[in-house]
């Protein structure tokens, strides 16, 4: 009877345990980022180069679903025949989390995101987007992050409308996650 007794606070208490060190939990924070760097050489002299850096910030309203805020900061270099240009997004998103594996190592998640982007020549962009994604926890509170382009639409508000379809791997982001909170 003791060893059953025993037995069972073991295992209450280690599945309390587990609960606590995931980072998804409802009532904990969310910060995260990635940065990008593309260059692209063409024939003769032309060149370009991209720099990007996308923050994110969140609360977990519930389990593994977290609402926030994120933005995006992009700068665009160019020789004589490439103008430089530069932009900064910002908007609301919801993501959500579903570990895969049977672990609380790895989790899928898709995010879904809208927002309005600012050119700098002057142009003005609403967007929504739904962004695949894979993260790898290799601590409790730290998260290593992939995800794809995804699929977005973008509109200028007047007639100009665009639909990306960025699956590929050529369009990986990886970034990095900070939980926080309780």
């Amino acid at each position: 009877m003791n060893k059953l007794f025993a037995l069972a606070c073991l295992g209450l208490t280690s599945s309390i345990a587990h609960a606590q060190t995931t980072p998804l939990t409802k009532g904990r924070g969310l910060l995260s980022g990635s940065i990008g760097y593309h260059s692209d050489k063409y024939i003769g002299e032309a060149s370009q180069d991209l720099f990007n850096f996308t923050p994110t910030i969140g609360y977990f309203v519930a389990d593994n679903l977290a609402l926030g805020l994120n933005g995006n900061l992009q700068i665009v270099g160019g020789n004589a025949n490439y103008s430089s240009q530069s932009s900064y997004s910002v908007g609301p998103f919801a993501r959500y989390y579903r570990f895969v594996g049977g672990s609380d190592k790895f989790a899928l998640y898709g995010q879904g995101s809208l927002g309005y982007t600012h050119y700098s020549g002057g142009t003005n962009l609403g967007y929504a987007s739904i962004t695949p994604g894979l993260a790898f926890f290799p601590i409790p509170r730290f998260g290593l992050e992939a995800s794809l382009r995804g699929l977005s639409y973008s509109s200028n508000f007047n007639n100009t409308h665009s639909f990306d379809f960025g699956f590929s791997l050529q369009n990986i982001q990886l970034g990095a996650a900070y939980y926080f909170g309780k």
